[in-house]
């Protein structure tokens, strides 16, 4: 990101983008070394700060943006990495992981994230009905 982007960004934005890219790499490098469970476990909503409160929609956008800079953080990295940044915010969120079956014969998994009945991350309603539900993942 150039300096002048920053600017026009404004400075909450480009701290919370610097916030969110080192929640994602740190995600994504968990995900190298133990499974997606475990590092769900471990993601808690606490209580609502007081004061300045970030939208769900906002965390969902910078989850996105930073995410296409760190190399294949993916849909569950991407899932995992809101999830997280979301209960900071006291705010609670579901992954849900569902399978398909390609044209090809493969089976493809993704994970999106679902907040308050709507999906903030991982792709629109029509295109998340092909995914048969598998798991729901809920911090606790």
């Amino acid at each position: 990101m150039n300096v002048r982007r920053a600017f026009v960004l404004g400075s909450r934005h480009f701290a919370l983008l610097c916030k969110t890219l080192a929640v994602v790499v740190t995600m994504r490098l968990a995900l190298l070394v133990t499974k997606h469970r475990h590092i769900a476990q471990h993601i808690t909503v606490k209580p609502a700060p007081s004061g300045y409160v970030r939208e769900a929609s906002t965390l969902a956008w910078a989850v996105r943006n930073t995410a296409r800079i760190v190399p294949f953080a993916h849909c569950l990295t991407q899932a995992l990495s809101l999830q997280y940044l979301l209960g900071q915010q006291g705010m609670t969120s579901t992954i849900r992981v569902g399978v398909q079956m390609a044209r090809n014969g493969t089976l493809d998994s993704h994970a999106w994230l679902i907040h308050d009945g709507t999906v903030l991350l991982g792709g629109s309603e029509n295109e998340l009905a092909a995914f048969t539900k598998m798991v729901d993942l809920t911090p606790s």
